[in-house]
């Protein structure tokens, strides 16, 4: 049985204590033996210290922890807002740090270090309590040639020879049809030259209140998160009933509003998230996420059709442009929208559930003018 518990800690010395005192409980409550908790509180020390201590990182960043435990193996991530990936170094006698990474490669049966699937930080984790051999010779999967040393923070390079993504288990909503959310997007350059963001989102842990949501300011945030611009997306109502995410990442707070990545978005050099002209709609982008959409049978299912039959499942409606948008509206969007030579409305009701799922880990998805969002159908 898969058990887990998270943390989120404020950068201060007094982390790692607090850290240390949550762990030995949850340890207690989950039975582990002595041995396996003094070795995972002295690692999880080590590395909240690391990450509280000498991640550079703008002022209210958090450390995550996260501790898992699956079929006997204990594994814990501690993640920061810092992109620079640790290394062991070789600490002289008397010096006073510098041996944090090396008790971790001395006393885990593995560990590694990854960027964090949201694009902003990373994450470290170790395991204990697995991959011993019949010889009794622990095996280590470390990290070599990383792009920084443990305690000092340098300019990213380097490529990790060895990734290790945690193991999730898939994570399954329902009840969401007419439900609020929101998105923010943390948008960033690409190496081309383009743009790309990093989308966190509301569903599952709040309803996006509007108080909260309406207090945002986007280039508060985007000074927050050191990001050039910050694109708040909503608020936004389901028009689908269940969802089931395969890939998923971390908890953030946006002045108080959690949201969890959800995806990655290319965004097409056709639209312009500035503001500062026009929009482009029905225009694919590209969001890499891994998810699969379940619409109920006998409940209406609203679409654009494009040529050549091309069929976009209206995934959600907005009230970013015209806040008089209601579930039960849908049914004449046609008649309110401009749309594009050879495309059309459509609403028909299922006879069964309809299921539309992403391809290779990619969904292609549009907006109309009012900000509506689609997902392109591949039966």
């Amino acid at each position: 049985m898969n058990q887990h518990i998270e943390w989120r800690l404020p950068r201060s010395p007094r982390s790692a204590g607090r850290a240390r005192a949550y762990l030995v409980g949850q340890a207690r409550e989950w039975k582990l033996p002595d041995d396996t908790t003094e070795t995972a509180v002295l690692l999880l020390s080590e590395l909240v210290t690391n990450a509280c201590r000498h991640a550079r990182v703008s002022p209210g960043r958090e450390v995550w922890t996260r501790c898992v435990l699956r079929d006997g193996v204990l594994r814990i991530e501690v993640s920061d807002a810092s992109d620079v990936l640790p290394c062991p170094r070789s600490a002289a006698p008397d010096d006073e740090s510098g041996r944090g990474l090396a008790l971790v490669e001395a006393l885990a049966d593995a560990w590694g270090a990854y960027p964090r699937e949201c694009g902003i930080g990373k994450t470290v984790w170790f395991e204990v309590g697995a991959g011993v051999t019949g010889d009794g010779v622990r095996v280590h999967r470390g990290c070599a040639a990383l792009g920084g040393v443990d305690g000092v923070d340098e300019p990213r390079g380097g490529a990790m020879t060895h990734t290790t993504k945690p193991t999730r288990e898939s994570r399954h909503l329902e009840g969401m049809r007419g439900r609020r959310y929101g998105e923010v997007l943390l948008i960033s350059p690409t190496e081309d030259g383009g743009l790309k963001g990093a989308v966190y989102n509301t569903f599952g842990l709040n309803d996006c209140p509007l108080d909260k949501w309406n207090a945002l300011d986007g280039v508060a945030l985007a000074e927050r998160f050191q990001v050039p611009m910050v694109f708040l997306n909503g608020p936004r109502f389901w028009t689908i009933d269940e969802v089931t995410t395969y890939a998923w990442g971390d908890v953030e707070k946006f002045d108080g509003l959690e949201a969890r990545w959800a995806a990655d978005v290319r965004i097409p050099t056709e639209i312009d998230v500035s503001g500062a002209t026009p929009r482009k709609f029905y225009v694919d982008t590209t969001v890499e996420r891994d998810t699969e959409y379940v619409l109920d049978a006998g409940k209406p299912v609203y679409a654009l059709v494009g040529p050549g039959g091309r069929t976009y499942i209206l995934q959600a409606y907005s009230h970013t442009v015209d806040d008089s948008q209601t579930i039960d509206s849908l049914s004449t969007l046609g008649e309110r929208l401009e749309l594009p030579q050879g495309w059309r409305f459509r609403v028909h009701t299922p006879d069964e559930d309809m299921h539309v799922r992403t391809a290779d880990n990619k969904a292609t998805v549009l907006q109309d003018e009012l900000e509506n969002t689609y997902m392109l159908h591949i039966p």
